[in-house]
């Protein structure tokens, strides 16, 4: 028996093809770095903790670009090792975006509760 709603387990090919036909526009790579930056703002304690958990979103981005060359060999291109360069470009400056939001918020939070 098949599962026909939407809240069923799906293969990870699956949501990665899902994904790719969103496509990876430098927009979503902005907005998904910058949702990351926001949550490590957010629950990060101390600014050291969180500029050392930023990392994480470059890091996964060349993780990323790694695994789809390494799976897609005959899409390379001459220019493909840019992608290493660049790929972690636009998710890295949202997250910084994000970051800076969610530190913000976090300390307006605990302004606003302390009363001081």
């Amino acid at each position: 028996m098949t599962c026909q709603r939407t809240f069923c387990f799906r293969s990870l090919a699956d949501i990665h093809a899902r994904g790719a036909r969103c496509g990876m526009t430098i927009e979503m790579l902005l907005i998904g770095g910058a949702l990351t930056g926001l949550v490590i703002g957010l629950g990060a304690k101390t600014p050291k903790l969180g500029c050392a958990a930023l990392w994480i979103v470059p890091l996964a981005m060349i993780a990323y670009v790694y695994a789809w060359q390494s799976a897609h060999p005959d899409s390379l291109r001459s220019t493909s090792g840019l992608d290493f360069v660049f790929g972690p470009l636009w998710p890295s400056l949202g997250a910084m975006g994000g970051y800076v939001v969610g530190t913000a918020i976090r300390y307006f939070i605990l302004f606003k509760r302390n009363g001081s």
